[in-house]
């Protein structure tokens, strides 16, 4: 979703999100993260909760991967760029796996709508072949998590994830 930017001699202020967009549930967690060039997070995914997302400073490559199996798009997959120049609002629903990759050092602002306990923290390698992510990266800089992150055919078959995606 476009974010509006309003700009003057100071500077630009630009609303983030608002209750009455009605973008699906509330979030009730809201965190920033700063990131250093060559940072890929991810790949993850929830089966309880959405995310709400949108870059503060910088840009990142924001990769998607429908695993709903009743979605009408599932199995499709997608990189996206996110920059702060061109404010953007991306929704990120339970069972869509994403991973974020910043080109150059980044900050991004996020919600969710449960707050974060570790439960609902599932992922796969970021390479994985049946993610059809062409990253634009090789080598990229990773959490240990991360690093050690199973494959998606691991991913999907987790039950909690496959009953509530």
């Amino acid at each position: 979703m476009p974010l509006q930017a309003h700009f003057d001699d100071r500077g630009r202020f630009t609303e983030i999100y608002r209750d009455e967009w009605r973008l699906g549930p509330r979030p009730v967690q809201w965190s920033m993260v700063r990131s250093a060039a060559n940072v890929l997070r991810g790949v993850h995914v929830h089966a309880l909760h959405v995310d709400y997302l949108t870059m503060a400073h910088g840009e990142l490559v924001l990769g998607l991967r429908d695993l709903r199996p009743s979605s009408p798009s599932h199995g499709l997959s997608v990189l996206l760029t996110l920059s702060a120049e061109d404010p953007h609002l991306v929704v990120i629903p339970v069972g869509v796996a994403h991973g974020f990759y910043f080109p150059k050092p980044a900050c991004h602002i996020y919600s969710v709508t449960t707050a974060f306990d570790g439960s609902d923290e599932f992922g796969c390698r970021w390479d994985d072949p049946g993610l059809e992510l062409s990253w634009p990266c090789s080598a990229p800089l990773l959490s240990e998590r991360d690093r050690a992150a199973g494959p998606l055919s691991k991913l999907l078959a987790i039950p909690s994830l496959r009953e509530r995606a």
